[in-house]
Formats: C-alpha cells, structure tokens, sequence
C-alpha cells in the first residue's frame, strides 16, 4: 500500500514523493507490463489508475503509453496514402509539418487536450493564416485524433466541438472580383494563350483542376453541357502529373454552357491542335493542351493570372479566386442557390450559402433601392 508524504494510506499502486509532492502511480496490466505515471493531485492520479485498469479488462488500452502525436502522425497519414487524393494527403502533410508538429507533435498523444489543439489554430490566427487554412489544420486535427480513438489509441479525442474553435476574429472572406474589375481582367487578357481557360472559369465556376482534367469526351455541343468527370494537377513533390476523380462526390456534375464558353470551345476545336506525336496517350484528348504538347500546370496558371491583374490595374487574385467570382456574380444576378451548389459541385447547399450569400456594394446599392421603392409605393417613405 503506498503513503502519502505524512504516512496516509493512498491504496495499491499510489505513493506521494517528497521531492515535489506529485503522486506517483503504476497498474500491472494483465500481459505483465507495468505502466507509470505522475499526477499532481491524488484525484487525477486514482482517475487515471481506474481508467487504465478498465481500459485494460476491457481490452481497450492504449498501443502504448509513451506514444507521440508525431509517432501516430507518421503512422496514419502512411495509411491515409492509398485512401485519399493525393491532394489531401499534400494538405495534411502541410498543416502538420508547419501548423500542429511545432505545438503538439512531441507531446504524447495521451496527454493532448482540447486547449492544446485550440493553442495549434490560436497560433495560426496570430501570424495572419487565411480562415481556409486554419480551417484546413482543425480539419487535420479532427481526422487524424478520430482514427487514433477509432484504433484505440487514446481514450477519447481531444478535438471536441465545444472545445476547439476557429478563432473568429481571423475569419478571412473570400476574395473575389467585383464587376468593374472582372471587366478590366476579361479585356487585358484577350491576347492571352490561358484567356480561355480564364472566361472557362469565371462562366462555369469550374475549379483549376477540372478545367486542366477536361477532355473532348465531356463537352457536348448539342445539349451545350460539359460533364465534370475528373481533375488532373501537376504534383511538384514527385514531378509527375496526377489524375483522379472530383473533389468529392457531388463534383461529378454536368454544366450549361454560356454562349461565350459555347463560342470559345467551339473555336478550339476548330482550330489547329497543339497535341504532338510525343504527347502522352492520357493528355492527346484533353481539351487544353499547350504549344509543348503538355497540359499546362495549375502553379503557372496563377502566375499569368497574377501578371494580368498587375497589367489590367486590378488587385491580384488567384485561380481559385476567379471560381468565386463567378459564384458571387450568379448570387447577384439569381437566388437558385440550390442550382448554384450544384454548379459548383458543393457537398450540401449550407457551404454554398456560407461562403457566396454575402452583400457586394453593388448589390447593397440595389436591394436599398428596390427598399426605398417599396416604401414609396406604399406610403411610409
């Protein structure tokens, strides 16, 4: 029986140490092993003895006691490889690496808690990371602590809904162009190899992927649709192009074309093919190919589109900013967001009203007229 630091019994397995008052504690768990730990009140140090001796009848301890957040990282992402998108897997390797390794990666796993993880996105928001990229990192978080606590790693997980949260007051929205610059972009970029692939996106709401993966297969003339059937990206890492399928389920989605999109791809395949007997058999359908013979890689894409704003006078934007133009610009002009989130191969109709349903100022301007319309007709303005 262990005894505390003035000779009180504190039962089988717990003893206090005189050299910093804290309690030590161990359990001999049914294949022999003994594991110990050190609390700083008797009631964390019987918490944990009678969970650890639970979780041990029951079959439900720990891979070890000693395991870090690194270690399991470095385990599940392994499995995450031939699961996900390459694309994720480049994500979470991202925000571990530069967002939740330095705060927590050396911590046992067992030992992390809501307010370490809420410390990770804290940070992040501190040094001025955009809202979508401290989204990402939670999002890490909540998938690689579920699969530990689905394995039986740690007890529960830390990631908990009431205890960490996105730090609101970094909530960045999302960038857009308005309708005078949208303009200026369109005119500046007319002499330009990638004006196509510009109009493609700022009529469709296609992303960079979508548009580059686009084969001749998946535009169809006569119904003046284009099916949405995979993405192709260039991954840097390993220098090779990397094919696959939609973002996520509902990105297999088929669009309406625009009398401009009609007229734009309609001209490309009447015109001179860049594809070359050494293109490779994967791209020869595609419908943008470049003068090498190649599909043009989604990095170089940014980088033209970042020069034409600087020439057209307009703030630079990205290729991802332009999708989300096209999508404030239909808010504008329509309220079918249901419509809209199938355009933009949304998940569910709440994503597409939390990002796009904001006020422009032209679209203030407008719903304060057609306000002060109405209070004229009736007699209150």
């Amino acid at each position: 029986m262990g005894k505390d630091i003035k000779g009180k019994e504190l039962g089988r397995g717990i003893s206090q140490r005189k050299k910093d008052g804290n309690y030590a504690v161990s359990v001999v768990r049914s294949d022999g092993t003994r594991v110990f730990r050190y609390f700083s009140t008797l009631k964390e140090a019987k918490q944990w003895q009678t969970d650890t001796k639970y979780e041990d009848s029951h079959q439900i301890g720990v891979v070890s006691d000693t395991m870090t957040v690194n270690a399991w990282y470095a385990s599940w992402s392994k499995q995450k490889e031939s699961l996900v998108r390459p694309n994720t897997i480049r994500n979470y390797c991202d925000r571990y690496e530069r967002n939740i390794k330095p705060v927590i990666g050396r911590m046992r796993i067992n030992d992390v808690k809501p307010i370490h993880c809420q410390e990770v996105l804290n940070r992040m928001a501190e040094e001025g990371y955009a809202g979508s990229t401290i989204n990402q990192t939670l999002l890490t978080m909540v998938t690689m602590f579920w699969s530990a606590f689905e394995n039986r790693v740690i007890r529960y997980t830390p990631v908990t809904k009431s205890g960490v949260k996105l730090p609101k007051a970094y909530k960045k929205e999302i960038d857009f162009l308005s309708v005078e610059e949208e303009k200026k972009l369109i005119e500046f970029s007319k002499d330009l190899c990638y004006y196509a692939q510009f109009r493609l996106i700022l009529d469709t709401g296609m992303r960079t992927g979508e548009v580059i993966g686009l084969s001749w297969d998946c535009v169809d003339f006569e119904k003046r649709e284009i099916r949405i059937e995979r993405s192709l990206e260039y991954r840097y890492s390993v220098g090779e192009w990397r094919s696959g399928p939609p973002k996520t389920k509902h990105g297999y989605r088929t669009i309406k074309m625009t009398d401009t999109v009609f007229d734009i791809l309609k001209e490309i395949r009447d015109g001179e093919s860049n594809v070359k007997e050494w293109t490779p058999e994967e791209f020869r359908n595609l419908v943008f190919i470049n003068r090498t013979g190649y599909p043009t890689k989604n990095s170089t894409y940014d980088t033209a589109l970042g020069k034409r704003c600087e020439k057209a006078g307009i703030k630079k934007v990205s290729m991802h900013d332009l999708r989300h133009t096209f999508a404030t610009r239909f808010v504008e002009a329509s309220n079918n967001y249901k419509y809209l989130s199938v355009m933009l191969g949304h998940s569910s109709i709440k994503i597409t009203m939390d990002l796009y349903v904001h006020q422009t100022e032209e679209s203030q301007a407008l719903e304060t007229e057609k306000y002060m319309s109405y209070t004229k007709s009736v007699g209150i303005a």
